[in-house]
This record gives structure tokens, C-alpha cells and sequence, in this order.
């Protein structure tokens, strides 16, 4: 199976660099890699520059091509990004959405439209939430909007899928929900990567994780050689400790702000 290599990339908004020569050797087929980091630490950035959504220099090499250098079709067969919120004014239903965007990126088996549809309420169905299907997309609540947004990006079967921030408007059952998602598709063979800010999420679910700050790579290991009380204490600004619970899960205790952030 393809791995997606990450080389000397740099990208930004008018002008400004937002991530500096990030480079992220081999993440595997099969695999869900989270990118952590306080506010403004690139990873959304990072994330946008992969989809192609904002400039960038340097190469996303998949399946022996650069993405940034392939043609639009091409690279949208390949992934899907979810992100962080749907545009407003969007007068779909959920279901319609979904059916929209296999119109345009759909995997080799929903030829029709009524394979579009089969294909859309099966993933509302496999989310928990195929009483939105009906539902139009600008009379949801935020977390209602996210759990769409996850729906459209899944029923294209993506070999790689983008996640930004997809539990940050979420209850708890829903955040379930979505890391579940990710981690089933990942174990297909499909490459994940995920924006979250909740160290312990990144630390349960993922099987790599990759911290970044001021727009660089300072740790990219599995959770428990990454999220070190050390060096989130240094990177957040806060005291911290991680230890294992009694289910044998890594957890974060934060105690409060550095000595160096107080007053």
C-alpha cells in the first residue's frame, strides 16, 4: 500500500508562511496520524496545503505522484477534507449534500443515482445520524453541521481523508462516533490524518502523532513518545503530567499555567 511523505513544505496566506519546510516521512496506509498543537501552530494549515486549498511549495508525494502537482480530479479521487466548518447559506439537505458530492468524486461502485443515495444514507447510518437526512444544512446546530461534513467526506471512500477539527463542536457520544469512523476507515487501508485539540482524543486514538509548533514539526512519534509532560509543559505553557489510567490509556493532567506564563 501507498504512504504519504510530506517534503519541505511550506505554505501560507498572501504571502505569509504559516508552516516552514514541514517534512513527515512515511505515514502508512492503514494508519491515523493526529496533528497537535496550541492555536496557530500550522495544522490546519498543514492540512489545507495538503488538499490543495492553499498555496504551498515543497511535495506531497502518494502513490508515486506529487498531490500539489496533479490536477484537481485526480487529487480529489484520492482525498477528502473535511473542514472545519460547511459554508453558510447552504440550502441542501444533508442527504442532497452527500448525493452532491459523489456527483462530482465518487468511488468506481455508485454508478447511479440511486447508488448515490444507497451509498449517503449508509454512512448517515453508520454515523448515527440518518435522522438529519432530511434535514436542511442551514438549520443545523454546529455540531449537527460537523457530523455532515464527516457524512460527505466518508461516502467517497477516500484513500486519504482530512480531518480538521471534527470533534471541536461535539458532545461526547459524538466525538465517539466520529474517532470511531476514523479509526474503521483507517483500518481499510485508508491514510487519516486529524487536526484536534484535545491532547487525550490525539493520545486514545491515534497511532502517530505529529506536534507542531510556530509552524514546524517538534515531535512526530507515537502518543506516548510525543505527548510528554516536558514538552507539552514547554509548547503549551502549562504545567502537565501524563501518566496511564486503569484501562491502560494515556492521560493528560494539567495543573495550570508555567511559572513562566504567570503574571
Amino acid at each position: 500500500m501507498s504512504a504519504l511523505a510530506i517534503e519541505h513544505l511550506t505554505a501560507g496566506y498572501r504571502r505569509r508562511p504559516v508552516i516552514h519546510d514541514v517534512s513527515i516521512d512515511g505515514i502508512a496506509a492503514g494508519s491515523l496520524t493526529a496533528l497537535v498543537g496550541p492555536n496557530a501552530a500550522g495544522k490546519s494549515t498543514l492540512l489545507r496545503a495538503i488538499a490543495g486549498i492553499v498555496p504551498a511549495s515543497g511535495c506531497v508525494r502518494f502513490d508515486g505522484a506529487d498531490l500539489l502537482r496533479e490536477p484537481i480530479a485526480r487529487r480529489a479521487q484520492q482525498l477528502a477534507f473535511m473542514p472545519q466548518s460547511l459554508p453558510q447559506g447552504v440550502g441542501l439537505s444533508v442527504l442532497e449534500s452527500i448525493v452532491a458530492g459523489l456527483s462530482v468524486s465518487a468511488p468506481e461502485h455508485v454508478r447511479s443515482g440511486r447508488d448515490a443515495r444507497r451509498a449517503a444514507v449508509s454512512v448517515l447510518e453508520s454515523l448515527g445520524i440518518v435522522d438529519l437526512a432530511m434535514g436542511r444544512l442551514d438549520t443545523l446546530s454546529g455540531g449537527q453541521r460537523q457530523m455532515a461534513a464527516l457524512a460527505q467526506a466518508l461516502a467517497r471512500e477516500p484513500r486519504i481523508l482530512l480531518l480538521d477539527e471534527p470533534t471541536s463542536a461535539l458532545d461526547l457520544k459524538h466525538q465517539e462516533r466520529v474517532m470511531g469512523a476514523a479509526r474503521r476507515l483507517a483500518e481499510t487501508g485508508c491514510i487519516v490524518l486529524v487536526v484536534l485539540h484535545d491532547l487525550s482524543l490525539a493520545a486514545r486514538w491515534a497511532d502517530r502523532v505529529v506536534l507542531l509548533h510556530h509552524g514546524r514539526v517538534v515531535a512526530d512519534a507515537p502518543p506516548e513518545e510525543a505527548l510528554t509532560g516536558d514538552r507539552i509543559g514547554v509548547i503549551y505553557g502549562v504545567t502537565a503530567r501524563v501518566e496511564r489510567n486503569r484501562a491502560g490509556r494515556l492521560h493528560i493532567d494539567v495543573g495550570g499555567l508555567a511559572e513562566s506564563e504567570l503574571g
